[in-house]
């Protein structure tokens, strides 16, 4: 664990933003967070993970006051593993797949929102963020993760939070923020993420089976399960 936070400590040393993360003040979350697993169709064939936005309740962050750019973030529907925080950071304690799910959907918006923007999209979806710079985008996670410490849904005295806002800020996220792509969720994987919103995820083995329970009691694989909800006031 030294080891690894030793190499996080040089990885943004080079880093290309500067966010001091006890400083920061929190954001804030409302609406819900859905997070649908869709079976077999990531590129090694194991499944892609899409928010899907509840229509009377998205998932909304709002930035502390004093934040002029991209003071309000309504995710849309989108494709989310948690691609935008690089892999070194969740070798850290308190980094489980959904932990900081809410913080992570919203970075990879913001990540998603800017390489759209990269290809020439035009779309309000889209050049609504068009402000938002790559230092915005370290603090923006840092005050999303803030929010979830404050209404306690992850532990402040995790190392979690620093180390994931360190890590954002490297040249490689920087890499990142400059990619020419805009990977929009497909027609067919959005049509199977509609379906799976509304079924509760089964608690215990067979959820992490990815199992369905139908009406009659019969369980089967399912091709899109809702994985997690979390829901803020």
């Amino acid at each position: 664990m030294q080891g690894m936070f030793a190499a996080l400590v040089l990885l943004t040393v080079a880093g290309c933003a500067n966010v001091n993360y006890d400083r920061t003040e929190p954001g804030a979350f409302k609406g819900e967070v859905a997070v649908v697993w869709l079976k077999g169709t990531g590129p090694s064939g194991d499944g892609t993970f899409v928010y899907v936005p509840t229509p009377q309740r998205p998932l909304t962050f709002t930035r502390p006051k004093g934040k002029t750019a991209g003071q309000t973030i309504t995710p849309p529907m989108m494709y989310t593993d948690g691609g935008s925080v690089p892999g070194l950071a969740r070798a850290f304690r308190g980094l489980t797949p959904w932990n900081y799910g809410p913080a992570y959907i919203v970075h990879d918006w913001v990540f998603m929102a800017r390489q759209c923007l990269n290809t020439g999209a035009t779309d309000a979806t889209y050049t609504d963020l068009a402000p938002l710079t790559f230092q915005d985008s370290a603090e923006i996670i840092a005050e999303s993760i803030k929010a979830l410490e404050v209404s306690k849904r992850v532990n402040a005295r995790d190392i979690s939070g620093a180390a994931v806002t360190f890590a954002v800020t490297s040249p490689f996220s920087k890499a990142r923020w400059s990619a020419r792509e805009c990977r929009e969720v497909s027609p067919e994987h959005r049509k199977m993420a509609l379906e799976a919103v509304g079924r509760a995820p089964e608690i215990g083995d067979e959820s992490r089976a990815r199992m369905l329970v139908l009406p009659d009691g019969e369980r089967r694989p399912a091709n899109a399960v809702v994985v997690a909800v979390t829901t803020f006031d």
